[in-house]
């Protein structure tokens, strides 16, 4: 006898992987992503070490293409890595650039800062139920609702 899933299954792998997923650009969406203005350029210069620049502006790049942030190693993320190294930390060798969990947050807290975003609090919490409450009733498929609540 086999037995139920306990989550419901709206997406497929794919589907998944390509709005939560760590993104993997192409050298034309690195220069995208990864160019810093003026404002990311400042809080890049007030990082003490290199590796922590390097952290921070692979955090700012992935943020930007998806609105999360992500837990990699060096390898998982080398090209991209390297692509930083040349344009905003010459001469930082590319051995390591794990950085503390305190640091990691504190830079992702300083992004959301830069690009005004905060905490949902209760009350946009019961303003997203409401609106899956009234797509549920337009058509009850879950898939449905979860289009519409990200649309």
């Amino acid at each position: 006898m086999t037995t139920m899933p306990r989550r419901l299954r709206i997406l497929v792998d794919d589907e998944i992987e390509g709005l939560y997923g760590r993104p993997q650009f192409t050298q034309e969406e690195r220069m995208e992503y990864f160019t810093l203005s003026r404002e990311e350029k400042t809080v890049l210069e007030q990082l003490h070490s290199l590796k922590s620049r390097l952290h921070f502006v692979l955090q700012l790049g992935y943020f930007k293409a998806r609105h999360l942030f992500f837990v990699f190693d060096l390898q998982e993320v080398m090209e991209d890595a390297l692509y930083i190294r040349d344009q905003y930390v010459p001469g930082f060798q590319c051995t390591e650039i794990d950085i503390t969990k305190v640091t990691r947050v504190r830079q992702q807290r300083v992004i959301l800062e830069l690009y005004n975003y905060r905490n949902c609090h209760a009350k946009e919490r019961h303003q997203w139920e409401t609106k899956a409450q009234q797509a549920a009733q337009v058509d009850s498929k879950p898939v449905y609702v979860f289009r519409e609540l990200t649309h």
